[in-house]
């Protein structure tokens, strides 16, 4: 089975980290820089799990996390959150809108896939 995992990151770095992280898991990954066109590619096709940066432009991460889980469409698929601010969003913050995990960067990668098969066997 082929499981598919939206990364919605606005940093290029990021996403090629992401995308290398997931695909070294056996994961399809699809890569948009923005939090709408995020929600429109989940709502095209539900993803396995989103991979979500919360600084993202025009939408925030958290306001585009509380939009998936709002959705019937979407309301089952995992969010990781994700944060670069030490003080900024919180775990709270995130849980708050729904995110099903929150990591702060630097990303722990053994962390990073730990969650990521956590959220993905349920």
């Amino acid at each position: 089975m082929v499981r598919r995992v939206l990364v919605i990151e606005d940093d290029r770095f990021n996403r090629r980290l992401y995308r290398d992280l997931l695909e070294a898991e056996g994961l399809t990954v699809s890569v948009v820089a923005t939090a709408v066109e995020g929600l429109d590619a989940a709502r095209r096709a539900p993803p396995a799990l989103v991979v979500m940066d919360i600084e993202l432009p025009g939408m925030s991460g958290l306001e585009a996390t509380r939009q998936l889980k709002a959705d019937p469409l979407t309301r089952t698929v995992p969010v990781l959150v994700i944060s670069a601010h030490a003080m900024g969003p919180s775990s709270a913050e995130a849980d708050g809108a729904g995110a099903d995990a929150f990591l702060s960067k630097p990303l722990r990668f053994p962390r990073f896939q730990e969650v990521v098969r956590a959220l993905l066997a349920g």
